[in-house]
């Protein structure tokens, strides 16, 4: 068992409550949160607040071997199917993946992710590589794998925590129905898929379907989450509510390639859970603190109104509630995965909102405590 003191963001709203105590046991749940004064382990500085960690709820963690080959590259010329990310994958080698997914997962936990969402290409063979190299790091990796070669769907569902097509077009009526079947029958079994990325994909999917893709993908799959959705209207909104389907937006990846940034306040003021992801590592270093900045300013720049707070829970509480996963949120029941920050630090002394300073203006290196599953990562002020 270990005990740690500080001043916290604690629950699912991110409430700020001073001097908490939190207790996580031997399997690195957090068991008892209070005000109490007992015995602790870990004192943090007063400066201090401490935060879930970081949840990226959208990566590609195998395409890091491609960074900066995509600049100017459109969309599908750098990941549709005969683009330059799939062309390269089918020929990198073993050693070359490997190395790929060592440096996305060590980017992620220097940054301060905690947990991740992966859309994992490979089939079985790209999931086992993932799942050995996470043993080496102290990251969560929730994997969705995708049907590849001659896999069948069932032995994806068993090796991962999902499917995750890469559009309503990679399914038929045989594969949506075995998938939900799956979802029905297996324990914590997610179903996701990319869509409305662009305009390009609506009216493909409108010519092959009559229906834009948020509507098949509704019809066709028992969705938990749907990533991007840049090009939802109103109405693809409204289902996606009805449903009770999370969005998973990537502003970061989608101006990148010269498309809309995402509506972020459409989808919060809908009541759809949002949560953030860095998307294709190639284009987009997994950086939360570039991602939630770059929201917030672009967010300003088109006419929307997002709260700092929203942002942060959307790299924090929204996912884990997204995946009915506990993680994400200081709460009793989850995960003891803690950030903490010196609001002291150069960047961030002198704010008087620690919501906008730590989305606004802190960095990596203002991360001063980590912790997964109740274990240290890093304590960089202690004695």
């Amino acid at each position: 068992m270990v005990s740690i003191r500080a001043n916290a963001l604690v629950g699912p709203d991110l409430e700020y409550v001073e001097d908490v105590h939190i207790q996580i046991d031997t399997e690195g749940t957090i068991i008892n949160i209070t005000n109490e004064e007992q015995l602790t382990d870990y004192v943090l500085p007063q400066s201090y607040l401490l935060i879930p960690g970081f949840v990226n709820a959208h990566i590609h963690v195998g395409d890091a071997y491609l960074k900066d080959q995509t600049y100017g590259l459109s969309l599908d010329e750098a990941v549709g199917s005969t683009g330059i990310k799939h062309q390269t994958l089918s020929s990198s080698t073993t050693e070359e993946k490997i190395s790929s997914i060592r440096n996305s997962l060590e980017m992620q936990v220097n940054n301060g992710f905690t947990s991740f969402i992966d859309f994992r290409e490979g089939g079985l063979q790209g999931i086992k590589l993932l799942k050995e190299s996470l043993v080496d790091f102290p990251i969560r990796g929730l994997i969705l794998g995708r049907p590849y070669n001659k896999d069948s769907l069932v032995e994806i569902s068993k090796q991962s925590d999902g499917i995750g097509f890469p559009d309503v077009f990679s399914f038929d009526a045989t594969l949506s129905k075995e998938a939900n079947f799956l979802k029905e029958n297996e324990v914590g079994q997610l179903n996701a898929v990319h869509v409305s990325e662009s305009l390009e994909v609506i009216s493909r999917s409108l010519a092959t379907y009559g229906r834009r893709d948020i509507e098949v993908a509704i019809e066709r799959l028992d969705l938990d989450f749907v990533i991007h959705a840049t090009y939802a209207d109103k109405n693809d909104l409204k289902s996606l509510r009805k449903n009770n389907i999370g969005i998973v937006s990537c502003p970061l990846s989608a101006v990148y390639y010269g498309l809309d940034f995402p509506p972020l306040e459409a989808i919060i003021n809908e009541g759809i859970l949002l949560g953030l992801g860095t998307d294709n590592v190639f284009c987009c270093n997994p950086d939360p603190f570039r991602l939630m900045a770059f929201s917030l300013y672009n967010a300003r720049a088109s006419k929307q109104h997002i709260s700092p707070k929203n942002i942060l829970k959307a790299l924090t509480v929204n996912p884990g509630i997204m995946t009915q996963r506990m993680i994400g949120q200081l709460s009793v029941g989850y995960s003891g995965d803690f950030l903490g920050f010196d609001l002291n630090s150069p960047n961030l002394s002198f704010s008087k909102d620690f919501y906008t300073a730590l989305t606004m203006r802190a960095t990596p290196a203002d991360i001063g405590f980590q912790m997964y599953k109740g274990r240290l990562v890093k304590w960089k002020d202690q004695k």
